[in-house]
């Protein structure tokens, strides 16, 4: 180094002069001996040089001072005071050397030299000589060395990046190595590490090409030492502050805790439920994530919270509806620092979700539910999870519940419904209920299919009327699974049984229709279609009776009774329909102004077993008429024998002695209390009437007998003792007839005590009810319908061996024999527990003796 050379050969140089100086010194008599001292001087800064001029006399005094430099011989710098004040003293320095640089001080104590701008090339001794009035002279030598401060000073981490400010941020627990690098400098600066302004050890490596190195090392940083600050000095004088640089630590922390303040024990399925989640103690701030086991949950609402008391403090808020799946599952909260993604800490607790059970049902894995027969063993399993666990399993067919039955094979075990044998009534939708303290709920429906060989959709009897030559349609519906169904027809007659032709029926999914045709008396019997599947043959036929078509029969039983407990404004009339003749049959009831002849009610009723008439009086108000009602029956063939009301009187309201407002019919026992002469009365009645309806029907085969519903009047004086009018006791009766054509009537005697068909004429077409025997297998051989026979006065039929030709019978009711061969139809009304009363509004009542005779009371047929 230059600077290192030069500085050298000065000191060299200082030396010899001074020992020359001090030589010279020594042989001068006059001149004090020189006194050496050092001064430094910052390079670039300040030097002051000090000279002594006080004399040693107090008179005395310094005329002039001259400095000197060694290797000089001429003075660089001069003060003259002679005969001048030392302000206005002659100053003088050396251009080339010191110039405008060098000033001297004399007020300072010493006196000095100053030197501005210090350089290398000041380095050396210099020499002040004071030169007194009476003194002698005084020599002072003064070393001035010149320091140079380093020029450079360096941060590097432990990869060689330079660090300035702040060094990280470092992971906890990681190693710090920080390496401090100064350059330049003379004399060579000491380099010193402070930890927060503690000095602490360092590593100082070599001195190379005029550099010094301090290495300091720390293992494991902890989060304590976050912010800390680490400082590097380089000094080599007192005379100037040292050069140093200061850098801070920062640190990546992982979070300290994380926290579920309040775990619900128990949330409910569906309902909304908040959960919050703390963690604390993460540099930088901590990112929380909520996890449902191992996956990240994204359900629900999320809101993040500071707290401005604690920085290091974050909190999470999740808003969800949990559904049953949840129940059992892990909640996680998860906080990490987002820098060191590795670094995590959790909190979690187990998802307890109650809910009401989810039900599935399904048939027994071992089952296939398209290869079910009737007859199988059928198992249906109900899969149920429920929290808490399900308490009670009800079981359903078609919404109806199904209970156990052991001997009907229908047995509940625990989770299971098994069908033993299975039917095809049993087919159907099922469903399993399970229920908790959560609620209940349905299964799905699991339709149960059982295959099965076809059966008849109408099991009974199916009567067909048909002409001769006439073409009838006859439908066989059937029911089957699978449904790929054929069919087979065959006739039965008297004679023989043959297959139909193929040709003559139409078959399709539900049923079969044949076109049928009986040419011949013959041609009338039993038709049967059998029917077949791939499960097989049905075991029993659908039958249809073919007959020869005819008018429907007469209605019977029927009974007139009021709606409104109060008053009789509507009543209804209900009778029992009689044989259709093989046709559809429809009802019909008028009822005419019995002075007038007027029609004034006309009813229509659909096809049932027991056809109703409701009559709305109110219409007829405030002076209802007197009514003859006529009801009868009709189908294709015509209409059937007409039933006729008659001899019904009603009395005022305010003579009702019971609240009831029904027609009631008398007991069996009062009637038989009346004297056979009653009976003996109203035959004749009935000879009188029939006579009197011959004159008004012009010629005409039948005409309608009527009778008068009087709703304003008392019955006259005349009708009160006719044969229609029976008065036993307390009670009243009234006698309906049917009335038949003059042509089914014909006198009969009985030849034959047991011979039934000798009392009576068997009508042209046979009317055989449904549900008949089905054994006759010809027309002819068809049993009667009972409609069709009398009764005896306990409520039983007069046919066979019980029939008109009973001997007790015909001891009981002489006259019948006499009278014609025509049965006896039917009566209004039924049997009663209670006598009734019946009102028309405020205009008349039915009295306690005056009631309806219904079933109980036998009597001729008027024939005309």
């Amino acid at each position: 180094m230059w600077w290192f050379e030069v500085l050298f050969l000065l000191t060299v140089v200082v030396v010899a002069s001074g020992q020359t100086i001090v030589e010279e010194v020594d042989g001068a008599d006059q001149e004090d001996t020189a006194i050496i001292s050092s001064v430094d001087a910052v390079l670039t800064r300040s030097a002051t040089l000090p000279c002594n001029i006080e004399p040693h006399i107090r008179d005395d005094k310094a005329n002039m001072v001259l400095w000197f430099k060694d290797g000089h011989s001429k003075p660089i710098y001069s003060f003259d005071v002679r005969g001048r004040a030392f302000k206005e003293a002659l100053v003088w320095s050396d251009p080339i050397m010191f110039g405008t640089r060098a000033y001297f001080v004399t007020v300072s104590k010493p006196a000095a030299l100053t030197l501005d701008h210090v350089s290398l090339n000041d380095v050396g001794i210099y020499r002040c000589r004071v030169d007194f009035k009476t003194s002698p002279t005084r020599n002072f030598a003064i070393n001035l060395t010149v320091i140079v401060p380093p020029h450079q000073l360096l941060i590097y981490d432990k990869i060689g990046r330079s660090v300035s400010d702040v060094i990280g941020p470092l992971e906890e627990e990681s190693d710090l190595v920080l390496t401090c690098e100064v350059r330049g400098g003379s004399p060579s600066p000491t380099v010193s590490w402070f930890v927060n302004e503690r000095l602490v050890d360092g590593q100082v490596g070599p001195m190379d090409s005029n550099v010094i190195v301090n290495k300091l090392e720390i293992k494991k940083l902890t989060r304590n030492q976050l912010n800390s600050t680490f400082k590097c000095q380089a000094s080599n004088t007192k005379l100037m502050m040292p050069t140093e640089q200061t850098v801070r630590l920062d640190l990546m922390l992982r979070p300290l805790s994380v926290t579920i303040p309040d775990k619900p024990r128990q949330i409910v399925a569906h309902e909304p439920v908040t959960i919050h989640c703390e963690v604390s103690g993460s540099r930088p701030k901590a990112t929380i994530i909520w996890k449902m086991n191992v996956t990240e949950f994204h359900r629900g609402k999320f809101k993040e919270v500071e707290d401005n008391t604690d920085e290091a403090m974050v909190r999470s808020i999740v808003t969800f509806s949990p559904v049953p799946e949840d129940h059992g599952a892990t909640f996680k909260c998860v906080g990490k620092n987002p820098k060191l993604p590795h670094q995590l800490l959790t909190d979690s607790f187990e998802l307890n979700v109650v809910y009401p059970p989810r039900v599935v049902l399904g048939l027994g894995s071992s089952l296939n539910p398209l290869g079910i027969k009737k007859g199988d063993d059928v198992y249906f399993e109900c899969n149920i999870k429920a929290n808490p666990p399900h308490h009670k399993i009800t079981w359903y067919r078609n919404g109806i519940l199904v209970s156990q039955n052991v001997s009907a094979g229908v047995v509940v075990s625990g989770k299971s419904l098994v069908l033993q044998r299975v039917t095809r009534g049993q087919a159907g939708n099922y469903t399993c209920l399970a229920a908790n303290s959560m609620g209940d709920t349905m299964s799905p429906n699991v339709e149960l299919k059982v295959r099965y060989a076809p059966v008849c959709t109408e099991p009974e009897l199916t009567i067909i009327g048909a002409s001769l030559d006439e073409a009838v349609k006859v439908r066989c519906h059937v029911t089957a699974d699978p449904s790929d169904v054929t069919f087979q027809w065959q006739m039965n007659n008297s004679g023989e049984s043959f297959d139909v032709q193929a040709q003559r029926f139409n078959a399709s999914a539900t049923g079969d229709e044949l076109t049928y045709r009986a040419t011949s008396q013959k041609e009338y019997g039993t038709l049967s279609c059998w029917a077949a599947n791939s499960i097989g043959r049905q075991q029993e036929p659908c039958v249809f009776q073919v007959v020869p078509a005819s008018k429907p029969s007469p209605l019977t039983n029927c009974t007139l009774k009021s709606v409104n407990n109060q008053t009789i404004e509507i009543v209804d009339v209900e009778c029992r329909a009689g044989y259709d003749g093989g046709l559809p049959q429809r009802f019909v009831l008028e009822a005419f102004d019995a002075h007038s002849m007027r029609l004034r009610i006309n009813l229509t009723v659909t096809e049932t077993d027991y056809p109703t008439f409701h009559l709305d009086l109110g219409d007829l108000l405030p002076s209802p008429p007197s009514l003859r009602i006529i009801v009868y029956a009709v189908n294709a063939k015509g209409k059937s024998e007409r039933l006729v009301l008659d001899d019904i009187t009603l009395n005022d309201a305010e003579k009702r002695t019971d609240g009831s407002n029904n027609m009631s019919l008398v007991p069996l026992a009062g009637l038989l209390t009346g004297s056979l002469l009653t009976f003996g009365i109203a035959v004749l009645v009935i000879v009188v009437i029939a006579v009197r309806r011959k004159r008004h029907c012009n010629g005409a085969n039948h005409c309608p007998h009527h009778i008068a519903l009087d709703a304003s009047k008392p019955a006259s004086k005349s009708r009160q003792g006719s044969m229609l009018e029976i008065n036993t006791g307390d009670n009243r009766y009234v006698v309906a007839y049917t009335l038949k054509p003059a042509a089914d009537c014909s006198p009969s005697y009985v030849d034959n005590a047991h011979d039934v068909n000798s009392l009576r004429r068997q009508p042209d077409i046979l009317n055989t009810p449904r549900g008949g025997d089905k054994s006759s297998a010809t027309p002819p051989e068809l049993p009667r319908p009972t409609d069709l026979y009398p009764t005896s006065p306990s409520g039983e039929y007069l046919s066979g061996q019980g029939g008109v030709n009973n001997p007790d019978w015909s001891k009981t009711f002489p006259n019948l024999q006499s009278q014609s061969n025509c049965d006896i139809n039917s009566t209004l009304g039924r049997p009663r527990t209670r006598p009734r009363d019946v009102s028309y509004g405020s205009f008349a009542t039915v009295r306690r003796d005056q009631h309806i005779l219904t079933d109980t009371i036998p009597g001729p047929e008027s024939c005309v």
